[in-house]
Formats: structure tokens, C-alpha cells, sequence
């Protein structure tokens, strides 16, 4: 700020013309500049407002900004210590309450609108302790060295909706968080067909940036980058992603959209392309806010809300009938929350992400994906009848992202981790995997998705 801009908006500040704006780039000036703020001619204005009234504008922040008694007269005596003795002089007469009402109305001021302000009150959450870190038991983990040596002597499928991609960066992140050395003659085997297959789909390319950001964000940035253009290029019109198509190389680790991907995707898409882009941001890869702002902007439109008045996500808004259910529900709750925090919004703000916290905070259970058993059924989505467990591993482990960015460690009264642990142990196979017993579920899918739930295997992110 220079000279010129100083005197002009000190002179607007006097004659109460300051807007809110201008406020904190007075208050943000140098060191220099504001402690002028407290010579003679400024503080006799002050002095002179602070026996009227604030205006009407700053009525509330200001009084958000008093403080106890104590804090009050240590902000006076700060101020009166850094008047000059003409201004002590010229104050006098006006007495050392006015005085005071102008100090604290400066000093309020400045504490509301000083960069860092903290948010309003979050809603009421049950916060993950600090100062314990997570640690497996016991029965856990050697439910995950049982789940990684299924996953070592089974063939890996390829996926029907993923084709022609296999689940080797799924297994690759179970390993990875299960405690599978880099080393590894399997898991080098895997790293060296995903390093060498060129991006084809939302999925696998999502996953990898997740795999690629945790084993070595710095060795693998130009990989990360190329992951990062081609879920920006995939984005579709409507902020959501579909299975996607290859995507140009990206120059440098600064994304720019190169266009745009289909009209409109799917949730179950979009969920893990949030996934892979907050890997990107953690990587240090450079992605326009415009990516972020669509997909927040598309999860709120996505959003079905029942009858009480609790709102999920399904897999696509056009289905009908179709109701929120658990597996999308927690995944699309996570994904919103990704991001508004990527975005730089605080997501308890957020009166969607409130209403899927609270379907997700009622609906949990360990047992049933809630919700989608009907729906299948209606669209004929699979060949085999249904049950409870359908899905049950994905929704589980969209439980724990939704946990880990959200900082729960209960939704509600319930532990998720403990109860939805408790029933993994009860229900793996002899042969070290998990099922949920339908076809369209398959095991070296839900053995990842178990082992990446029980390992916690997502950071939490930061408030």
C-alpha cells in the first residue's frame, strides 16, 4: 500500500465510509503504515466515532471481537503506550473511557478482520483423538496378512465396467497400506504394468494417484501429473466423471483443462476421481479451482434428500425410483467434503454436506449396505438375487474416507471402526478373502476394500 492509498482510505475510515474491504487492506498494510493509525489525527477520529455509534455494518463483528475484562484493558493499555505525547495531550480532555471504547473498537476490529479469522462454530462432531495414533489389533492384523496372501495367489480379474483395466492398482494400495514392502517381487511385478500402461480410465487412474502419492510423491510427480490432466480432461459438462478416455500429457505439474468429457457421468465415478484429485493436491500438482467448484456445485445438485429430510446420493440422479443408499450415500458425502476443503470452503458450511453426514450418521450399519437391495433388483443390475451384503466392502471402506476427511471417530453413539472391524474378522473366508456372495461382487475387489478399512487407510485432512 502506498502513501497515497494509506491517506485515502484513513480519510474515509474518519468520515465512516469504509467499507469492509477496505477495512482489511488497512488493517493488513505494513508494520509502519498502521502504527500510524494510532498519531493524533486518526485517534482524535476514532475518539470522536467512539462516542457515537459503530457503523451499523461492523456491529457485529465488532462485538464478536470484544474480549473478557482483562483482555479489554490490556488492549487500552496498548494503545495508550503507543500514543505520541501530543495525542495523550490532545485526548485528555475527552476522558479515558472514550478513549478506551476507541481502542477496543480498533483492536476489535482488527481481530475480526486480520487474515486467519477462524470460521463460525462447526456443527456438533466427535472429533478423532490426537495424541493416540491408530493402531491395528492384533486379530486385525492378521486378518489383513490372511487378506494379502488370498490376494497374492488369486488371479486378478478385469472388470466388465473397467475393461480393458485390471484391479492391479486396488491390490497395489491394499498392499500398500497393509504393509507390503515396495520390494516385493508381486508388488514390483504390478507397479511396473501400471507405470507402463497408459491412462484409460477414472477408476484405475484415481487409485493410482492415491497409490502413487503414498509410495513416493516426489519420485512419481510427472506420473501424478499425467493422472491429474486426464481426471480434469474427463471431467464432464455437468462436474461429474464417467469411466473416461485418455487424456494429453500435461506440461509441467500445472494442469490446464484441454476440455471437456462427456454431458453427465456417475457418482460412483465421481466419488473416486475426488479421490485422486486431493492425491494430486497432496502430490503438489497445480488443478484449476474450476474442477473443484463443479464437482461441489454438482454433488449439491446430485443430492436426493427423503422424506425426513435426511439427503444421500445414488448412483445417478435419473434413476427413478431410486432412493440415497449406503455404498453412495458415505461416498458421495466424502467426495463433497474433499471438495469444498480443496476448494478452500469450510464443508461444516455446507448445508449438503451436513445433510449426507446426517443420512450417513443415521443409516450407518456394518451388516447391510443400506438401501440399494430394491433398486438392483428393479434395474436388473445383476444376474443373481441380492442380499444385504451387496456391495458391503465398498461401502464399507467409503465409510472410512468419509470418516477419515470429515475427523470422526463415531457416527453418532456408534463407533463405525470398531463395530464394522468386530464383523470383517467374523465374516472372512477360510481362504483369507471376503465376499459378499452375489456375482457382481468379487472377491479380490472386497478383500481390498476390507483390508483398506481396516488399515485406515485414509489420511485425514487438516482443518
Amino acid at each position: 500500500m502506498n502513501e497515497e492509498r494509506f491517506q485515502l482510505l484513513t480519510e474515509k475510515y474518519l468520515e465512516g465510509r469504509l467499507t469492509d474491504d477496505e477495512a482489511r487492506e488497512l488493517v493488513d498494510a505494513s508494520a509502519e503504515l498502521r502504527s500510524r493509525l494510532f498519531e493524533e489525527v486518526t485517534m482524535a477520529g476514532l475518539l470522536d466515532r467512539a462516542e457515537g455509534k459503530a457503523p451499523a455494518d461492523f456491529a457485529d463483528k465488532v462485538q464478536a471481537g470484544l474480549r473478557t475484562t482483562a483482555e479489554k484493558e490490556a488492549m487500552v493499555a496498548l494503545v495508550m503506550g503507543r500514543l505520541s505525547s501530543a495525542a495523550r495531550r490532545r485526548t485528555a480532555f475527552r476522558g479515558f473511557i472514550a478513549l478506551a471504547a476507541a481502542a477496543l473498537f480498533l483492536i476489535s476490529l482488527y481481530v475480526v478482520l486480520r487474515p486467519g479469522t477462524p470460521a463460525p462454530a462447526p456443527i456438533p462432531v466427535v472429533r478423532a483423538p490426537e495424541t493416540k495414533p491408530f493402531a491395528m489389533s492384533d486379530d486385525a492384523t492378521r486378518a489383513v496378512a490372511r487378506g494379502v496372501e488370498y490376494l497374492r495367489k488369486t488371479k486378478l480379474p478385469i472388470a466388465p465396467h473397467n475393461t480393458p483395466m485390471a484391479a492391479d492398482e486396488l491390490v497395489l494400495l491394499a498392499f500398500l497400506n497393509a504393509g507390503v514392502q515396495p520390494e516385493d517381487p508381486l508388488f514390483q511385478k504390478l507397479l511396473g504394468q501400471v507405470l507402463t500402461t497408459k491412462p484409460q480410465r477414472v477408476y484405475c487412474i484415481s487409485l493410482q494417484a492415491v497409490l502413487l502419492e503414498k509410495l513416493d510423491r516426489v519420485k512419481y510427480r510427472e506420473r501424478i501429473a499425467e493422472c491429474a490432466q486426464f481426471l480434469v480432461d474427463n471431467q464432464c459438462v455437468n462436474g461429474q466423471w464417467s469411466y473416461g478416455t485418455p487424456a494429453p500429457k500435461p506440461a509441467g505439474t500445472t494442469v490446464k483443462k484441454t476440455r471437456d468429457g462427456p454431458l453427465t457421468g456417475n457418482n460412483s465415478c465421481s466419488n473416486f476421481a475426488a479421490m485422486g484429485l486431493r492425491a494430486c493436491v497432496d502430490a503438489g500438482i497445480t488443478i484449476p479451482a474450476e474442477t473443484f467448484d463443479r464437482a461441489a456445485r454438482c454433488w449439491r445438485e446430485l443430492q436426493r434428500v427423503d422424506t425426513d429430510g435426511r439427503g444421500g446420493w445414488c448412483y445417478t440422479r435419473e434413476e427413478t425410483p431410486h432412493r440415497p443408499y449406503g455404498s453412495m450415500a458415505a461416498g458421495g458425502l466424502y467426495a463433497l467434503v474433499v471438495c469444498d476443503r480443496l476448494a478452500g470452503r469450510d464443508w461444516r458450511q455446507d448445508k449438503a454436506a451436513k445433510l449426507g453426514l446426517d443420512w450417513v450418521t443415521y443409516h450407518y450399519t456394518p451388516i447391510e449396505n443400506y438401501g440399494p437391495v430394491e433398486e438392483l433388483m428393479a434395474k436388473e443390475m445383476i444376474s443373481d438375487t441380492p442380499n444385504m451384503s451387496t456391495e458391503l466392502y465398498y461401502y464399507l471402506w467409503a465409510v472410512e474416507r468419509a470418516a477419515a476427511v470429515c475427523g470422526l471417530e463415531k457416527f453418532g453413539p456408534r463407533d463405525w471402526y470398531a463395530e464394522a472391524a468386530h464383523e470383517l474378522l467374523a465374516s472372512q473366508r477360510p481362504d483369507g478373502s471376503w465376499s459378499a456372495g452375489v456375482k457382481r461382487c468379487n472377491p479380490v475387489y472386497d478383500t481390498s476394500f476390507a483390508i483398506l478399512f481396516l488399515t485406515r487407510a485414509t489420511a485425514s485432512m487438516k482443518d
